[in-house]
């Protein structure tokens, strides 16, 4: 087996955290930059398998909302909500996650699911480089179980190739 470099590394704390960290190749402004503008969202973040980010909407600052929709050739669509929770340019995101599991009974205008998801990306330069910590808090044990078996940290690997190949492009 190789080991790629920029692997996703995944580490379980206690019985509700999950941090992951990855390498990338380039400035954390522009590693940043992806992970925050629509424009470069739209060309990496992939969704579940024959999907396409179709929507990508944010108000990018503390309690500003975002709605990420995914959508195939057959009209199905599936996407997660929030609200940032903390947003320190170049640094530091933080934000609630929801997931849409039902588009037909889907308000934006509802209040999110207590039960929501807490995410933190920490973005810290190291040379040429930057590492970026991804932490997921879920509500509870058997969601952070089931995230981690459902190969949550593959998936996140899938995407972040997608983003080497625009930050490629970018440099």
């Amino acid at each position: 087996m190789t080991t790629n470099k920029n692997e996703v590394k995944l580490e379980r704390r206690g019985e509700t955290e999950v941090v992951f960290t990855r390498y990338f190749d380039a400035p954390r402004e522009l590693v940043f930059d992806c992970h925050t503008k629509p424009e470069l969202m739209k060309k990496w973040l992939i969704g579940p398998e024959g999907m396409v980010l179709e929507t990508c909407e944010q108000d990018l600052k503390v309690g500003g909302k975002y709605l990420y929709l995914y959508a195939d050739q057959n009209g199905n669509k599936s996407g997660v909500y929030g609200t940032f929770r903390e947003v320190v340019v170049p640094e530091t995101l933080a934000n609630t996650e929801n997931y849409i599991m039902d588009m037909a009974t889907f308000d934006p205008k509802a209040p999110e699911d207590p039960n929501a998801t807490f995410e933190s990306r920490t973005f810290i330069t190291e040379g040429k480089r930057t590492l970026m910590r991804h932490l997921c808090r879920y509500a509870s044990a058997e969601m952070c179980k089931m995230m981690v078996e459902s190969g949550a940290a593959d998936g996140m690997a899938e995407c972040y190739l997608e983003l080497d190949k625009l930050l490629g492009e970018m440099g």
